[in-house]
């Protein structure tokens, strides 16, 4: 049986793997995930996972700290932040929508920020 979570999350790094994909140390994944310039999730086991989608060409997608941030003012649940994060959503024409991660991976940093915000506000409320 497949974990749902592997299916809404994707492909994940382990903290050595990500090092190398980004051509850190370990300790700068730790740090940057502290800070939340990555995201971080941990499992059950008690293992530390970065979901790929969060990386693209070799880097770190911009703007995912300061969407990051501001979901972590709706709740703490990182796997939450990740579904959000990789969902795609029907529009109201029925069609797929990007992703919020699409999103910021186009650029539309900015669109994506407003929308964390107002997902906050309601995970919060």
């Amino acid at each position: 049986m497949t974990n749902p979570w592997a299916v809404i999350i994707g492909p994940c790094y382990t903290r050595a793997s990500l090092a190398r994909v980004l051509r850190w140390t370990e300790q700068e994944v730790v740090d940057a995930a502290a800070t939340l310039d990555l995201l971080e999730l941990d499992t059950i086991e008690g293992k530390m996972l970065y979901p790929a989608f969060q990386i693209h060409d070799g880097q770190v997608i911009e703007g995912i700290k300061e969407v990051l941030e501001v979901l972590s003012t709706g709740t703490a649940s990182r796997w939450t932040w990740a579904q959000w994060l990789n969902a795609s959503v029907d529009d109201e024409s029925d069609q797929q929508s990007p992703s919020a991660i699409e999103q910021l991976r186009a650029g539309h940093i900015d669109d994506v920020i407003l929308d964390a915000r107002h997902t906050a506000w309601s995970w919060s409320s």
